[in-house]
C-alpha cells in the first residue's frame, strides 16, 4: 500500500523543511514546493496522485486560496489544509481547515490525519 502523498507548499524555506520533516517522519510521502506555481507543476506530474495539500495561505504570486482553486479543478474533493501566521478572517469561506502558525510537528501531523479521515473537517484545525 503506497504512503499517502502530501503536496506541501510554503514560501518560507525553514518552515517548509520543518513541515516536510514532520510529515516524512510520520510516514507520509511529501512533495515540497516553495510557491503556488511550483506546486501546480508537482501536482500535475504526481503519479499516481496527491492525497492532500498543505499550503500556506499568504504567499507571493499565488496564495493558498488560489492554489486550492486550481488543484480543485482537477480533483474537486482533494483535501486541503491551510496554514497561516496571520489572523484568518476568511476561514469560514476557505475550502478547508486552517492551522494557525506557530504549531508543533505533532499538531501538523494530527491535522493531516484528521483531514485524510474526515470528509468534512472543521474550518479551524485544532492546535
Amino acid at each position: 500500500m503506497p504512503l499517502p502523498r502530501i503536496l506541501l507548499v510554503d514560501d518560507e524555506p525553514v518552515v517548509l523543511v520543518l513541515m516536510q520533516r514532520a510529515l516524512t517522519e510520520a510516514g507520509y510521502d511529501v512533495l515540497p514546493a516553495s510557491n503556488g506555481m511550483e506546486a501546480l507543476e508537482l501536482a500535475a506530474a504526481a503519479c499516481p496522485h496527491v492525497d492532500a495539500v498543505v499550503t500556506d495561505l499568504q504567499m507571493p504570486q499565488m496564495g493558498g486560496e488560489a492554489l486550492a482553486a486550481a488543484v480543485r479543478q482537477a480533483d474537486p474533493t482533494l483535501p486541503i489544509l491551510f496554514v497561516s501566521g496571520f489572523e484568518c478572517s476568511q476561514a469560514l469561506t476557505l475550502p478547508g481547515p486552517v492551522l494557525p502558525k506557530p504549531f508543533t510537528p505533532d499538531q501538523l501531523v494530527s491535522a493531516i490525519g484528521r483531514l485524510l479521515t474526515d470528509p468534512v473537517p472543521d474550518r479551524q484545525a485544532s492546535a
